[in-house]
């Protein structure tokens, strides 16, 4: 038989408008969720202060943000992201690379700039 869920009621805080609960866990860190007129916020942060994780549900869908030295995601099997835009910003370097084929697929226009050199180094290269 499933558990029953436990329902967290959270207290007002000093100013009315926000209900906050806090749990502190073993590590040291925190979990805490703010609710107001806008959503509920759920946060982990840690012991110096930081807030790594940040799950903000509103009426548009939940909002996720982590932050952290080294995030991962891994899937046994296939890993999709699916958006009406996706961007990737690296500050020093990026790197895409598969040990079975490759495929970039675009309906539109693909365009490559680089302010330095580009090399395209293969075994055969077809253009067209």
């Amino acid at each position: 038989m499933p558990e029953k869920t436990k329902v967290i009621s959270l207290e007002p805080s000093a100013s009315g408008r926000c209900k906050t609960q806090q749990m502190q866990l073993d590590s040291g860190r925190q979990v805490v969720i703010h609710s107001n007129e806008n959503g509920e916020l759920l946060e982990i942060v840690e012991t110096e202060g930081e807030v790594i994780l940040k799950v903000r549900l509103t009426d548009a869908g939940p909002v996720i943000s982590v932050q952290g030295t080294h995030l991962e995601l891994k899937s046994t099997e296939t890993l999709t992201l699916e958006s009406k835009k996706v961007k990737i910003i690296a500050e020093q370097q990026a790197e895409v690379e598969s040990k079975g084929s490759l495929k970039i697929n675009s309906s539109k226009e693909i365009g490559i700039h680089s302010d330095d050199e580009i090399r395209v180094v293969g075994k055969m290269i077809h253009l067209n």
